[in-house]
């Protein structure tokens, strides 16, 4: 037996960072078990939340603020932003050759596959499933509605519902592009991302639009596809950028 065989035998595969990231389900289904059970063993921690942001005279002041307004806003069209520069990344193009480092297909597929299965369909469906009235409908604040825990199935709403948060889960989804960026600061791109994601999905609670539960639950349940969509692109990645690479040069 040669030295470079015993080498192999006696060091093991340093874990790159994208099997640390398919290691994390049993933390993401764990973490998204433990907010539901909170959540749902006390419900009064939305109301408690939200009174904060409401005044009888005045209800929820804060969606008449234009700053928190715009702020809104650009949450909404980040998402269209990211989804239509990934598409024209993705389609084989002669222009794509002039691009020093070229973002992997497995890597484009996987953020468009996550914000079109989590907060476009996925979503949806937990809304028209769940029909949780939203903070500013209920009797509580001058609404008709019935306040209702998380995942209880009910019928306060029949379209456009409170839980989960849409536009919480599209925050997050920002966090996703961390597969673009080099190892080296993966960390502080989560760190910052993550302050404005979590900014983005708390401006939601502000405005009475949803409950604290609606955004936390809607980022665990995210959390939990990231890592079972990353799990699926990474494992098939040389496929998959292979499948790309032979139609791009074809063009």
């Amino acid at each position: 037996m040669s030295v470079t065989d015993l080498n192999r035998i006696q060091k093991p595969r340093t874990k790159t960072v994208e099997d640390k990231a398919r290691d994390l389900l049993p933390q993401a289904l764990i973490l998204l078990g433990f907010v539901s059970v909170i959540f749902a063993a006390v419900p009064e921690l939305d109301l408690i939340v939200s009174r904060f942001f409401w005044e009888p005279t005045v209800g929820f002041g804060f969606t008449k603020d234009s700053f928190l307004i715009a702020f809104r806003d650009a949450n909404r069209v980040l998402p269209w932003v990211v989804v239509g520069i990934a598409i024209a990344l993705l389609i084989p193009s002669p222009f794509l050759r002039y691009l020093k480092n070229p973002p992997a297909p497995h890597k484009l597929l996987f953020v468009l596959t996550f914000f079109a299965a989590g907060p476009g369909l996925g979503v949806h469906l937990i809304k028209m499933l769940v029909g949780r009235a939203r903070p500013k409908a209920l009797e509580e604040f001058g609404g008709s509605a019935l306040f209702t825990p998380p995942w209880e199935l009910t019928d306060q709403c029949v379209r456009n519902c409170s839980f989960i948060s849409g536009e919480a889960a599209s925050g997050f989804a920002l966090l996703t592009l961390v597969v673009f960026v080099n190892p080296r600061y993966s960390t502080r791109y989560l760190a910052a991302v993550g302050i404005i994601a979590a900014a983005f999905s708390l401006n939601r609670v502000v405005f009475g639009a949803h409950f604290l539960s609606d955004v936390v639950i809607a980022w665990s349940v995210m959390f939990v596809l990231a890592v079972l969509l990353w799990r699926l692109f990474s494992q098939n990645a040389p496929q998959i950028d292979a499948l790309f690479t032979s139609e791009a040069r074809r063009t």
